[in-house]
């Protein structure tokens, strides 16, 4: 059965970012069935970029702060749904982690508050939040292949896959009847050039992803105000499908090639890339979400077109005409790992590279590209969360409290609840490390969440300690990539 949501009121966050501006044009050309309304910091790019549409009937600009509870609520008041990108995305989170949680966290505590507060809010108002791939931490093969339910990994020093995880949970958990939660891959905007930034060089050339345009990310978003019922309740993930997957050397190759740039490998070296500890990945069920969306439009060829397109013709001239060893000098500014080495930060040489000594042993080019050669002739497909397909969610497989009891157990953990009385209600259990913690089967089944103690809180003290969780976790074991 189709929502009837005929005119009306959507407030959607985020609009200037990549994802939100593309849902913000898939909303303007519905405007017969829908009213938007934008939550909108009143910066001066955000006043220049939304000026040509601020007279157009069915918009209504709340100019105001997410982190402001007072300004939530003017935007929540009297809608039917709200479409929630708006986040402090990476790199710029990890590197001001404090204001990402006021941003990712908090502002997701306001939006949820200001539903709640409306007549009615929790029963009517529809949510849809916007998570990452990031929850999920390394996914480096054998391990690529990524399911909603996978235990939840996030890498260590990446503080906006920590402010995802916790908006996740309020939203889940939140009393609201009609949520859901969308886990977003890598999201490739026109403007690709844009992203250039030190956290290229974090990513492994070995990484899998599953990409998706910026403008089919905005359509699924749009998409969520015209699904059944057996939508709602549910977290995703989500991505443009098999046809958007590419390793990550090789995208740097296509984009080196269709910018004119040339061989990549006379400008980068193997070494200033990380060997681990990023994320992405394959999705092995990105298509559920694509059944209720529909979403899958673009491919990897419909992607690379879309930035070719928006290049401006002297950047190609120019990327011609400019000498190889030039590049790599201007380059080698941009590779952060080479600083970490520099400065001897064992921090993070430790994180992404194992050792200093696993970081001297990175081969060179030649023999990179012979070692890899192998490894695609002899892979196997699949992988430890499993194969494609139509599987159901492990919640659904829940018939009592047997099977949380073997859940609970397959975490290392016990269930301290007498019954079982749904997968919606929160339940009591207790983590290998004597924690006790009360949350819903859904959530930890389906969500790939356990104990909120042993969960990463810098701010609290409590860092990434995967390696000893895993000794007493067998199911985060089976996920965890040890050193």
């Amino acid at each position: 059965m189709e929502l009837n949501m005929s005119r009306s009121r959507v407030l959607l966050t985020g609009a200037s970012g990549s994802m939100g501006h593309e849902a913000f044009l898939e909303l303007r050309r519905r405007r017969d069935a829908y009213t938007t309304r934008l939550l909108l910091r009143p910066s001066k790019v955000n006043k220049k970029m939304f000026a040509p549409y601020i007279d157009e009937p069915g918009l209504e600009i709340v100019w105001g702060d997410l982190t402001e509870p007072g300004d939530v609520d003017r935007a929540v008041a009297g809608v039917d749904a709200v479409l929630h990108p708006a986040a402090m995305i990476s790199p710029a989170a990890d590197r001001n982690p404090t204001l990402a949680h006021a941003i990712n966290v908090g502002g997701t505590r306001n939006v949820i508050d200001s539903i709640l507060r409306e007549p009615d809010g929790a029963e009517r108002i529809r949510l849809v939040g916007v998570g990452s791939v990031a929850q999920y931490g390394d996914r480096l093969p054998p391990l690529e292949m990524i399911r909603v339910g996978d235990p939840l990994l996030p890498s260590v020093h990446d503080y906006y896959a920590l402010t995802k995880c916790a908006a996740e949970q309020m939203i889940a958990e939140s009393g609201i009847k009609h949520w859901a939660s969308m886990r977003q891959t890598f999201i490739v905007p026109p403007e690709l050039l844009g992203l250039l930034d030190p956290i290229l060089f974090h990513q492994p050339l070995d990484q899998r992803i599953e990409l998706i345009t910026a403008r089919d990310a905005g359509y699924g978003l749009a998409q969520c105000l015209e699904v059944s019922d057996s939508f709602w309740g549910k977290i995703y993930n989500m991505s443009g499908g098999p046809n958007c997957r590419v390793v990550y050397e090789d995208f740097i190759a296509d984009q080196f090639a269709m910018v004119g740039l040339g061989d990549y490998r006379k400008i980068f070296d193997p070494n200033w890339f990380a060997l681990k500890n990023f994320h992405c990945g394959y999705f092995a069920d990105s298509h559920v979400l694509n059944d209720h969306l529909g979403h899958f439009r673009d491919t990897l060829d419909d992607c690379s077109a879309m930035v070719e397109e928006a290049l401006a013709p002297w950047m190609k001239l120019g990327a011609r005409l400019a000498p190889a060893p030039l590049l790599k000098v201007l380059a080698r500014r941009w590779a952060e790992p080479l600083d970490w080495i520099a400065r001897d930060d064992t921090a993070y040489i430790d994180a992404f590279f194992g050792s200093r000594a696993a970081w001297e042993a990175i081969p060179g080019w030649d023999q990179r590209s012979a070692a890899r050669g192998e490894v695609e002739a002899n892979k196997s497909s699949g992988g430890p969360s499993g194969s494609e397909g139509e599987e159901p969610s492990v919640a659904e497989t829940v018939t009592g409290r047997e099977d949380l009891t073997a859940f609970a157990e397959s975490r290392g953990g016990t269930l301290l609840s007498e019954s079982f009385t749904g997968l919606t209600d929160s339940h009591r259990w207790r983590c290998a490390l004597g924690h006790t913690f009360e949350a819903s089967p859904g959530l930890l089944l389906d969500g790939g969440y356990w104990c909120p103690d042993c969960f990463p809180a810098p701010q609290d003290g409590r860092g990434w300690d995967w390696e000893s969780q895993a000794r007493v976790d067998p199911l985060l074991d089976r996920f965890h990539r040890k050193v």
